[in-house]
């Protein structure tokens, strides 16, 4: 089993809901998947760095949910609003980030049949974390450590790449941006018309 995660978010009272968001995909074949994913993005290479929060690509936004639409796969997003987390979350008046977004990734991931599967490899972009190296190496030993201690029977695998450098993180960027668009909204349709295929899980904390 092979996982992809990436993460959107608001922590700015002016900018809207203040909510953050993780989402992403479970997928068996993932090979198959980056080769239908290269041929979708086939066209827009060139232009600059595709990247799902510039307008210029904003043609791929549909055609990714689409694309995780068709393909066997499960769908995964959590979700939770600032507002509501409680003050453990906080250090004096300031968020604890990596302590959230490790939480809400833990709680997404439980709720997956990963005991299931002999390996599981999980891929989540690395933007999301402070402190360089040494803070994704304390994020990929903790996650490691929650998993292993609770699917003892699987072993697993943590990567944490940029985003540029797989596609299919790309691909989970948008993905996460149009979840996180559908959240910050208040539309959620698109959730809707993907209910058959999605985990999701709001306000866990």
């Amino acid at each position: 089993m092979n996982i992809y995660l990436d993460e959107s978010y608001n922590l700015q009272k002016n900018k809207g809901k203040q909510i953050v968001t993780i989402n992403g995909f479970a997928v068996l074949n993932d090979k198959a998947l980056r080769n239908k994913w290269r041929q979708v993005r086939k066209k827009f290479i060139g232009k600059r760095r595709i990247h799902a929060v510039d307008s210029i690509f904003e043609p791929l936004r549909k055609k990714s949910i689409e694309l995780i639409g068709r393909h066997d796969l499960s769908i995964l997003s959590v979700f939770q609003i600032i507002q509501e987390i409680p003050s453990s979350y906080f250090k004096k008046d300031n968020l604890d980030f990596e302590k959230l977004y490790l939480n809400l990734t833990k709680i997404l991931l439980s709720k997956l049949s990963l005991n299931e599967y002999i390996k599981v490899n999980i891929v989540i972009d690395s933007r999301k974390k402070k402190g360089g190296k040494i803070g994704s190496l304390e994020f990929k030993k903790e996650l490691k450590s929650f998993l292993e201690n609770n699917f003892r029977k699987t072993q697993f695998s943590v990567n944490t790449p940029p985003s540029s450098s797989d596609i299919l993180i790309e691909l989970a960027d948008f993905i996460s941006n149009t979840f996180y668009r559908a959240y910050q909204n208040e539309k959620e349709d698109i959730f809707s018309k993907l209910k058959f295929k999605l985990i999701q899980i709001k306000n866990p904390l």
